[in-house]
């Protein structure tokens, strides 16, 4: 999709409903890491160190001429994003992004993790019928929210390991 986008509007797409430039569209993986090694950029911490890989999976010190024929990767996360969302973490091999945010940010970890309260929920609605057709209407009286102590994920980790397993969601 990136690729068709860039043949339809290059870099720029002023003309489109929702205006965009994107100058980095068709760079890889590969042409960001060898360029941050050739110039010497300083990356994130979060990122760990560039390395190259050979086929065993060995890693080396990249050296300035790459030439296109070294495989890159960081040593620490390859994506970022948001630092409390969940989103595909049960997929997450090894130690999870939860179990590295406790080493690498332990406050953050335990804002994310800890507090969290039952509060009452601003929607419920006594009238609501049970059933919506043939789905169960969602209204709790009450629901899991955050406080002043956290966000209380690690609650609601434990609920869904109750549902899917002990190990669905790692975060300890």
């Amino acid at each position: 999709m990136r690729k068709q986008a860039w043949i339809r509007h290059g870099c720029n797409a002023f003309q489109s409903k929702k205006p965009t430039s994107q100058p980095m569209s068709f760079w890889t993986e590969q042409d960001v890491l060898t360029y941050i090694v050739e110039y010497g950029i300083p990356i994130a911490s979060v990122y760990g160190e560039v390395v190259s890989v050979d086929a065993n999976g060995n890693e080396y010190e990249p050296n300035s001429l790459l030439g296109g024929a070294t495989n890159l990767k960081c040593t620490g996360c390859d994506r970022t994003g948001c630092v409390f969302c969940a989103f595909g973490a049960h997929l997450d091999r090894g130690q999870t992004r939860f179990q590295k945010l406790a080493i690498t940010h332990p406050r953050l970890y335990e804002y994310c993790i800890g507090g969290g309260e039952w509060a009452d929920n601003p929607h419920y609605d006594p009238t609501a019928p049970k059933m919506d057709g043939e789905w169960q209407n969602w209204n709790p009286k009450k629901i899991w929210t955050r406080n002043g102590k956290g966000l209380g994920m690690g609650k609601v980790f434990d609920m869904v390991n109750e549902i899917y397993g002990k190990d669905f969601y790692r975060y300890d």
